[in-house]
């Protein structure tokens, strides 16, 4: 192979270069993005289908609940009257407690409007009652009809099938429906003895809702198991209770994790499936959803074809500037090249005109400067020209860290100490601890001990400047030197009392802080003894105060500008991290003093608040 045209062209070699430079990478860079992109997609399409299986879960946990909610009611007001728990624990048949019976599962028929019929065994009386659209069946029953619960269960649950009569063959007769059966023990309190049995019947339109809202019929599958794979719902209604017995359901049902994903494939189909399980009330059933490759890929085809689009435009764009470039640079070589040529023919005073600025334009003209002087065979001057540039030199701000901050204060420190002054040495390292506590933006919950070390620091400096004019007194209960509390709760009130209590020209004033359990709060006050807060006044801020947190208190900004926003920004922290259970209550006397309690809220025994 001859590459001569390759090795005596500097253009050609530029362009080849710089296709090669700008190419490789390029191509390099879409695949690797179409690869990233398709495992992106994917990943994505997994997330937001486990979120919405978590949500149908979440929505399905709550029917269930409420639907074995109802089968408690016959537990309700067993000790006044005539109730049906009483009836089923005295074994009575007779005409009156009929219609006891009648009113109570008629009530718990209309309690859901999901209940297609509600069946009730009289374990003593040995009947069987049947409340179905409103009418009442009763029939002789030794034995509860349909599949026992077990006997170590209080409940079982059936998924979709058939409604049936439970045996009672009389008029008026009705036609069946898919409905789910929930049956509860009704047992004698405290002895647990078995009196009776409970069966609901529940249509399945709210499951049905609920899991048609999950999935795109068509493109995605759904299905609601039982953990033997007994279908309670799936996109084939004539598949419904019948048993699943395919590989993937199987792999599926006999994991031990409550929710996750995993691929499958089978013939002509493959995919992901997520599933999150139902394990509530004794559920152990399984939400399935398959997602099958070609609806992956379909969303990971559209993402890679943009940025394959977006890349070869690209590619194009630079390709197109290489070989612009490359011209560019080589066109003048092309003509001073041709001025060599004319020299060497003969032509001297060949006049060699480039007007470029770059290194091209510079030879060009020390060329035509080497021939001037060839021709006129003296060598006139040589100029040296020096250039010389200036190097702009960028200011490095420098921050000002907060260890250096604290290395001064110690130094300072240090440097009072050395010559005798103790209590400026104190001082300084006082305010050293508060700083360093105030500056540091990493915990935004801190025990309580730190909140009073910081809040006692601060009344040291504060004792230092007034004198005798200010007493402290501070009582922290051992108990509550752990409890956990946001921070900057406390110091910020004690400032209060210096901004609004306290008179330094001549008055004098006392703090006192407490802290101490109050149930499951931690309670902080801080009490002093100055002119107090008039009673409109005090009634106002207790307003403001209690509607931190709610929808209007946006519009509550106009009306701290008092004076208390040292209050208010307390609260409102308080409640950020707190949550809606901590309050701040305000109790003053004109003349007596402020006193200002705070409850923090505590969980698991002291551990961070909500």
């Amino acid at each position: 192979m001859k590459l001569n045209w390759l090795k005596r062209s500097i253009r050609t070699k530029l362009i080849v270069f710089l296709l090669l430079a700008i190419g490789l990478p390029m191509l390099a860079s879409i695949l690797a993005t179409n690869a990233r992109t398709e495992r992106i997609v994917s990943d994505e399409a997994v997330r937001q289908a486990s979120n919405l299986i978590y949500q149908g879960k979440t929505n399905l946990n709550n029917y269930f609940d409420m639907a074995y909610g109802t089968t408690l009611l016959p537990y309700n007001d067993t000790q006044f009257g005539d109730t049906l728990y009483k009836i089923l624990e005295q074994g009575r048949d007779d005409y009156l407690s009929e219609q006891v019976v009648n009113r109570s599962l008629l009530s718990i028929g209309n309690s859901m409007k999901e209940i297609y019929q509600v069946y009730l065994h009289a374990a003593a009386a040995e009947k069987g009652y049947l409340v179905v659209k409103g009418n009442l069946k009763k029939a002789h029953q030794l034995e509860p009809y349909g599949s026992a619960i077990p006997e170590t269960e209080m409940t079982k649950i059936d998924p979709a099938h058939q409604s049936h009569l439970y045996g009672m063959q009389t008029l008026p007769y009705y036609s069946p429906k898919p409905v789910i059966t929930i049956h509860r023990k009704i047992v004698q309190v405290p002895s647990f003895k078995p009196i009776g049995t409970l069966a609901i019947d529940l249509t399945t339109e709210v499951i049905d809702d609920i899991c048609r809202n999950l999935y795109d019929p068509g493109l995605e599958e759904l299905y609601l198991l039982t953990e033997d794979g007994t279908i309670v719902y799936g996109p084939d209604e004539r598949k419904r209770g019948k048993r699943l017995n395919e590989a993937w359901v199987r792999e599926a049902l006999a994991g031990g994790q409550t929710r996750g994903h995993q691929s499958y494939k089978e013939e002509g189909h493959s995919g992901i499936y997520v599933y999150e399980r139902l394990t509530d009330n004794g559920m152990n059933w399984t939400l399935i959803k398959r997602i099958p490759d070609k609806l992956l890929q379909a969303g990971t085809r559209q993402v890679t074809a943009v940025n394959t689009f977006v890349l070869g435009c690209s590619l194009i764009v630079a390709a197109a500037a290489a070989i612009f470039v490359s011209f560019w640079i080589t066109s003048p070589l092309k003509k001073l090249t041709g001025y060599v040529n004319r020299i060497q023919s003969g032509e001297l005073d060949t006049d060699i005109r480039l007007t470029r600025e770059d290194e091209i334009g510079i030879l060009a003209r020390r060329f035509r400067l080497m021939m001037e002087t060839i021709n006129n065979l003296v060598l006139r001057e040589y100029r040296l020209e020096l250039a010389s540039k200036t190097n702009q030199l960028k200011a490095l701000q420098a921050q000002v860290q907060p260890h250096f901050i604290y290395n001064a204060l110690q130094s300072i420190g240090t440097a009072a100490l050395q010559s005798g002054a103790r209590d400026v040495y104190h001082l300084v390292m006082l305010l050293g601890k508060m700083m360093r506590y105030s500056m540091n933006t990493s915990e935004s919950i801190v025990q309580l001990s730190q909140e009073i070390e910081h809040t006692q620091a601060y009344l040291e400096l504060q004792k230092r400047r007034f004198g005798d004019k200010l007493a402290y007194e501070i009582s922290m209960a051992p108990d509550t030197a752990a409890l956990a509390v946001p921070r900057m709760v406390l110091q910020p009130l004690v400032e209060n009392v210096f901004k609004h209590a306290f008179d330094p020209v001549g008055g004098q004033i006392r703090v006192w802080i407490s802290t101490f359990r109050q149930g499951r709060h931690a309670a902080i006050q801080v009490e002093d003894d100055g002119p107090g807060i008039p009673e409109a006044k005090l009634q106002e801020l207790r307003t403001l105060l209690d509607e931190i947190g709610k929808p209007e208190e946006q519009s509550l900004p106009s009306r701290r500008e008092d004076g208390h926003i040292g209050l208010y920004n307390v609260m409102s922290r308080l409640r950020l991290h707190a949550g809606p259970d901590a309050e701040m209550k305000l109790e003053s006397r004109p003349g007596r003093g402020l006193r200002i309690t705070l409850l923090v809220p505590q969980h698991n025994g002291g551990g961070e608040p909500a």
